[in-house]
């Protein structure tokens, strides 16, 4: 059998007979003027990025959003607000107080992470979902921008929560549920030198230094990390953004650029329901 027609093809390259099932669709432009039955596609997209020791900029927010913004700042940051401008294309607003550098582990620094944990879930909830959390500078105490796109109707409503990796050992579970912190010490097990309850935040301290860790210990580093997300899930949390909230050039203990993770678990979650990350 000629192979060419057994495969479907012509005689040869001046075949003048065209096979109509070879024949390729038309992918040409549709004609000026030709109605539509769907309607075009757009993405709407924001920013919000942390400066100095005090400063929030948005840009591309609507204003009834920058209101809203500047209200869960508000109620978040109990020393205020102090200023706010316009600079450049972007909204700026000026907080009292230095969010971006606490000086050490104190009540400063946990109301920093609830402030942008805040941030992130009323955005959530105005349908502004995070795209993205980068480092785009290269100063010295540069911060992360936050990306944000904007979806209707917004997601499921869900509760929050954030985790600061402080000092060299310590790790901090913000607002989480107090059966995560119990869960995460039984599953470290050894690792764990104490821990302690204050107030809405449990503290586990552990032994040798994880967070400066050297040689092979940088390798039981990663598995505290993978401990840390697999007991988040058995309580239905998910992983939303890590984000890089401090000044600190990592020179010293006190001062660090840890990423800063912030959880949420869907409000109607139910033990063993299966978690979907957005």
């Amino acid at each position: 059998m000629n192979e060419k027609r057994a495969l479907g093809f012509g005689e040869g390259r001046d075949s003048h007979k065209e096979d109509p099932s070879l024949k390729l669709p038309n992918y040409s432009t549709r004609e000026s003027g030709q109605p539509t039955s769907a309607t075009a596609f757009r993405t709407t997209f924001a920013c919000l990025s942390m400066h100095m020791r005090d400063r929030i900029r948005l840009l591309r927010f609507p204003d009834k959003d920058v209101t809203q913004i500047q209200e869960i700042i508000r109620l978040s940051w109990t020393r205020g607000i102090q200023d706010t401008r316009v600079y450049d294309a972007a909204k700026e607003i000026k907080l009292y107080g230095n969010p971006w550098s606490p000086s050490s582990w104190s009540d400063e620094k946990t109301e920093a992470r609830r402030l942008i944990c805040n941030i992130l879930h009323g955005l959530f909830d105005m349908g502004w979902v995070l795209k993205a959390s980068v480092d785009i500078s290269k100063k010295e105490y540069d911060k992360d921008t936050l990306l944000f796109r904007y979806q209707r109707p917004p997601p499921p409503p869900c509760i929050w929560m954030s985790i600061s990796f402080d000092k060299d050992d310590l790790l901090h579970l913000i607002d989480a549920p107090q059966d995560l912190g119990r869960l995460l010490v039984q599953a470290y097990g050894g690792k764990v030198q104490k821990y302690q309850i204050n107030g809405s935040v449990f503290e586990i301290k552990f032994r040798g230094y994880p967070w400066r860790a050297a040689g092979t210990e940088t390798v039981q580093t990663r598995l505290i990390l993978l401990t840390l997300l697999e007991c988040l899930e058995q309580q239905g949390f998910s992983l939303y953004a890590a984000i890089d909230q401090d000044n600190g050039p990592g020179g010293d203990s006190h001062s660090s650029e840890a990423d800063t993770w912030f959880c949420n678990r869907q409000a109607d979650w139910t033990p063993g329901a299966p978690i979907y990350h957005g």
